[in-house]
């Protein structure tokens, strides 16, 4: 064995156990035994998301860099002097893939072969970057078609535009993959200054969950991952002060779809940037929006009898750098009565939807709901590196569920949908 100290986090009810250690370079590895799953599954994940555009450098210095940056660097990691990454995984016979959001940025692999050969390419790519001035002009070209893409598309216009209501100055507004005019001010200087900072091993997670023999694993990653250049000094992420007012109360564009759609926003400031009470807070909102804009719910039924609304209600509560929001949407016939009665129905039905029967029902199902999750190796890899970036255990979550109480959920709620902190943005059939 390398000589690392493996830290063993088990958890009797859901008969799972995960290794962790921490390399010299300081690069957490962690990694979940799955004996006789066929499948393999590993991600390589940071600490940098779309919303970390402002930071100290190396010296001390803040450094602002241009919007778009981590979803540009995601993006030009994979041009490898071997080729193009996907490329070369899909010879290995493993399917790959990555994603950027507002708070991270991960890399990932599922093989059933060759898995020693994938997991070192996964760690060969993502840690031996090759910025050239020809492959960034490349991207930039795929990034302007993705951008201009994703304007055509009414679902992403109208969760954009939401966000862009609820805040002023928080990053969190602004595209993840950017706009045209920023990602013009990227170039290869600025990826590796990025690159530097956020990918240094101290930032970054590996997690490996399969059918692995545990020694061989953490062999492999020790001897293959590099030593790491010290990273000059504290990192610091830097986001603006946001007024607890929403931006703009409401808004709406013209695009050619069959029916109106519709976002209902609730702004949150003040929220902390990890730990228990954060991820309290994750919980106790979406058990809450399931109780009141379920599919089970009496508001939505009613809204769907009177024909306010059309299949389903989806709601949703993310949190990120010191905010949060909470939403709930769908499609209407009736975009201009749909906001007001969606409104009064929430303080209508709050009491009556957190009934202490109801509460803990919906519980149970969260409970039910997590533990089956954990015969999927791309939750477990997934759920436990999101939780432990909030500086959280993903076993102790069903405990925290457990000790939700009615009276909790009820106070959280009425904060969190304060009427007078909500905003509206609504997608309309185009004129003819």
């Amino acid at each position: 064995m390398t000589g690392l100290e493996l830290e063993k986090l088990s958890n009797l009810t859901l008969k799972e156990e995960v290794y962790r250690a921490t390399l010299p370079s300081g690069l957490e590895v962690s990694f979940c035994p799955k004996p006789g799953f066929q499948k393999r599954y590993a991600c390589y994940s940071t600490r940098f998301g779309s919303i970390d555009n402002e930071f100290t450098d190396s010296g001390g210095e803040s450094l602002r860099v241009p919007d778009g940056i981590a979803h540009f660097l995601e993006h030009t990691l994979f041009e490898t002097p071997r080729g193009n990454a996907s490329d070369l995984f899909a010879l290995n016979g493993a399917s790959n893939n990555a994603s950027t959001s507002f708070t991270q940025t991960t890399y990932l692999f599922a093989a059933s072969d060759r898995f020693w050969d994938n997991l070192g390419l996964l760690i060969d790519f993502v840690e031996n970057p090759c910025f050239q001035d020809d492959k960034v002009e490349k991207e930039r070209g795929i990034i302007e078609q993705e951008i201009k893409g994703y304007d055509d598309n009414p679902g992403w216009v109208n969760y954009r535009g939401l966000l862009g209501n609820l805040f002023s100055e928080h990053p969190v507004r602004i595209d993840i993959a950017g706009t045209v005019e920023t990602i013009a001010e990227i170039d290869t200087a600025t990826l590796q200054s990025c690159y530097d900072r956020f990918y240094h091993p101290s930032n970054m997670h590996l997690f490996v969950v399969g059918d692995l023999d545990r020694q061989e694993l953490f062999e492999f990653v020790a001897e293959r991952s590099r030593a790491g250049a010290a990273l000059g000094g504290e990192l610091e992420r830097k986001y603006p002060v946001e007024s607890a007012e929403v931006f703009k109360a409401e808004g709406e564009v013209e695009m050619d779809v069959a029916s109106a759609k519709f976002i209902l926003g609730f702004k949150e400031t003040g929220v902390p940037l990890a730990g228990e009470e954060l991820v309290r807070r994750e919980l106790l909102s979406d058990l809450g929006l399931d109780l009141l804009f379920g599919s089970s719910s009496d508001l939505f039924r009613e809204l769907y009898e009177k024909q306010l609304v059309h299949d389903q209600l989806w709601s949703g509560y993310d949190t990120l750098g010191g905010v949060a929001y909470a939403m709930v949407g769908g499609d209407t016939p009736s975009p201009d009565e749909f906001p007001g009665r969606l409104l009064d129905g929430i303080e209508s039905c709050l009491g009556e939807a957190l009934s202490q029967d109801n509460f803990e029902r919906k519980k149970r199902q969260f409970i039910g709901d997590f533990v089956r999750r954990f015969s999927s190796l791309e939750f477990i890899a997934h759920g436990f590196t999101t939780y432990l970036f909030r500086d959280f255990d993903l076993f102790s979550l069903i405990d925290l569920i457990n000790g939700l109480e009615r009276e909790m959920l009820e106070e959280h709620l009425r904060s969190l949908l304060d009427p007078d902190r909500h905003s509206i943005f609504k997608i309309i059939p185009r004129s003819s």
